[in-house]
């Protein structure tokens, strides 16, 4: 069997979030919070990198996450120069440190996420599926199976695309809950392809602290065009959040039930969204979170339905991943039947944003104890109503597992 080159299909598709509030007090959980890890570190660079790429189409979400396992499960591949490139674009030394970091992300990821009813439901998952009969190589194989339970399967791209095609796009939708039910389309998979690797991420959660349905009403946003638009907005009166304030920027951090994932939203104060994402480094936004104190918050934010879908392949080369994709890809450490490269890297988000929903059930609760601190006597107001950014994070790695640029909350 003889392979030609761009045969080699990255996908990297992260599921729908759904901010569902529902029977939690108001709690402040600023304990969980610790000093970012050098894998987060890592992870918040590239997560960064992309946005900056990314954030001038107006609305934007992705799971820098995902396309990280993604990249870093090709990485497992890769030798010479492309490694390098690869690894250096993920913020890593080499591969195997690639490898390492993702290792211990997805560990605390795992502990991130408590039990019972409250608790968030978390689905990340990876998978490798490669032509019937390509001989594999061994590092290769067992990188994938045991550091990201992905180990191959077996499947026929030369004489059935068609069915390859309809089994990845199932698994997608299988993992993401069906809210992703199609990300790569007709003619994405041929006769050519020797093997895909695929990431999907699906998170549920619950606020911690709800908002009242009741309290949600229509106001006006103003996006980066001077345009003023008519959405829905979610209101919570003066309750406790962690907030920081500073000459450029407001933020709050709005925690979710059982875990120590949070959602930090930053409103840029003078600077239009785009100059301050540019401006934005991974010390500025460790030192937004080293600010965040508790304070009363007045907090006005509009409800949100947003998706994105699109290929990486130029971002990613403007970050300084090149070889990966031309005739220059070393991935002899996948196969050495044939040379190899990147065809694709296609990537898909859904971002919700509402006052309701279920919360998936679990075992036994574990929640974290509430630290108690002062809070401020009088009240700050924080209005989302014109462009502002969310990091889906967790506390207590520093992962940023999902990123929104919000231009016009009325749009998808």
């Amino acid at each position: 069997m003889r392979f030609s080159r761009r045969a080699l299909l990255l996908v990297a598709a992260c599921g729908a979030l759904l901010f569902a509030p529902e029977g939690a007090a108001t709690a402040l959980a600023l304990q969980g919070r610790t000093s970012a890890t050098a894998p987060s570190t890592a992870e918040t660079s590239f997560a960064l990198s992309l946005l900056r790429e990314l954030g001038s189409r107006g609305n934007l979400v992705f799971s820098p996450y995902s396309v990280d396992l993604a990249l870093t499960m090709a990485d497992a591949g890769a030798h010479g120069r492309t490694a390098a490139q690869i690894a250096h674009v993920l913020g890593a030394s080499s591969p195997q440190r690639a490898v390492a970091d993702a290792t211990a992300l997805r560990s605390a990821l795992g502990h991130a996420v408590g039990s019972g009813s409250a608790a968030p439901t978390l689905d990340i998952a990876n998978a490798l599926w490669t032509q019937t009969g390509l001989p594999l190589g061994a590092p290769f194989v067992s990188t994938l199976t045991d550091d990201f339970g992905a180990p191959p399967q077996s499947t026929d791209f030369a004489s059935a695309p068609d069915a390859a095609l309809r089994a990845i796009n199932g698994w997608v939708s299988e993992h993401t809950d069906a809210v992703i039910p199609t990300l790569l389309g007709p003619g994405t998979i041929t006769p050519q392809t020797a093997f895909v690797l695929a990431n999907a991420i699906f998170l549920k959660a619950a606020w911690q602290d709800p908002f009242s349905k009741t309290l949600t009403q229509q106001d006006r946003f103003t996006t980066s065009g001077g345009a003023v638009v008519t959405v829905p907005f979610m209101h919570e009166q003066t309750d406790t959040y962690p907030y920081a304030a500073a000459a450029g920027y407001q933020a709050v951090d709005l925690p979710y039930a059982s875990s120590s994932l949070s959602l930090l939203a930053i409103l840029p104060k003078r600077a239009a969204l785009l100059r301050f994402e540019h401006g934005l480094s991974t010390r500025s936004l460790a030192a937004i979170v080293g600010r965040l104190s508790p304070a009363r918050v007045d907090l006005a934010m509009p409800k949100l339905n947003l998706s994105s879908q699109e290929s990486l392949n130029a971002t990613l080369q403007k970050l300084g991943m090149t070889d990966a994709f031309g005739p220059a890809a070393d991935f002899s450490g996948v196969t050495t039947q044939r040379s190899l490269d990147i065809s694709l890297v296609e990537h898909a988000a859904v971002l919700k944003v509402d006052e309701q929903g279920t919360v998936a059930a679990g075992a036994t609760a574990v929640v974290s104890p509430t630290l108690a601190v002062p809070v401020t006597r009088r009240p700050v107001s924080l209005v989302l109503n014109r462009p502002f950014l969310l990091l889906l994070r967790d506390d207590s790695s520093g992962a940023v597992l999902f990123v929104a640029n919000v231009e016009n909350p009325s749009q998808g």
